[in-house]
């Protein structure tokens, strides 16, 4: 018997139970993960002033997750916009007097470089701004909150942990002797222990290598129906059958 492997968070790896007890009936101990999971973390440091999700809760793609208290960057905005206004103003009477020859060719270059340096730092606080609200990459649930509200929070700080609910993934461990027959596409069924029910599934991809001291290799599937009320971290047993005269 191999002892488990251990992976964090949802992405929990296959538990690798009676892998050889179990080979010549064809029935491996796999385990659900989430094909989509992330960890989101603050691109700024300030202080949350609103996590609009909680643990388990769903949200869609897009969706507000949580703020920070930008009143500074947002006034930094605001002058470097005005700065940007100004630069412009400027530039359209040195364009006027340069088409009266009363103004020198660097005087007009230097009031042009003027508004480019404006726009660069407009942008580049329109784009902090932007890091104060963090928004779902896609839709699913969260599984931890990692911060308060009011806490304030280094740059790199982790907040919230999330993945898709859409699409699962599962993982198992199968003799790598198996890979004479298995292939990607390969039709079998899993019983998932929480449900007590039965999926059809095939397999989506294989390991490129072999565990050489237990001579296995990781497979993964997907389950071939959509289906609702499953939970990453679920286990059960695959069924898995050669084709018609391959013994497993």
């Amino acid at each position: 018997m191999m002892s488990s492997m251990m992976r964090p968070l949802l992405l929990a790896s296959t538990l690798v139970l009676p892998l050889w007890g179990q080979a010549a009936q064809g029935d491996i101990r796999v385990q659900l993960s989430a094909q989509r999971y992330s960890v989101l973390s603050s691109e700024i440091a300030g202080k949350i002033t609103d996590i609009t999700v909680k643990e388990g809760e769903h949200f869609k793609q897009g969706d507000t997750l949580l703020t920070f208290d930008c009143t500074v960057l947002r006034e930094k905005l605001n002058y470097s916009s005005a700065a940007e206004n100004a630069a412009r103003k400027k530039l359209a009477i040195a364009d006027r007097l340069d088409k009266l020859n009363a103004i020198s060719l660097s005087e007009v270059d230097q009031a042009r470089s003027t508004v480019t340096m404006a726009q660069a730092e407009s942008g580049v606080n329109r784009a902090m701004l932007q890091r104060c609200v963090i928004k779902a990459p896609f839709s699913g649930r969260v599984t931890e909150t990692k911060v308060k509200r009011w806490e304030s929070v280094p740059e790199g700080k982790e907040l919230l942990a999330i993945y898709d609910d859409s699409a699962f993934e599962l993982e198992m461990i199968v003799p790598s002797r198996w890979l004479v027959w298995l292939k990607q596409g390969s039709p079998f069924q899993v019983t998932l222990d929480e449900t007590g029910l039965t999926y059809p599934a095939e397999i989506s991809r294989i390991s490129s290598s072999v565990e050489p001291v237990s001579q296995s290799v990781k497979v993964f599937g997907r389950l071939a129906q959509p289906s609702t009320g499953l939970l990453p971290g679920m286990s059960g047993v695959a069924q898995i059958a050669p084709p018609d005269g391959i013994t497993p």
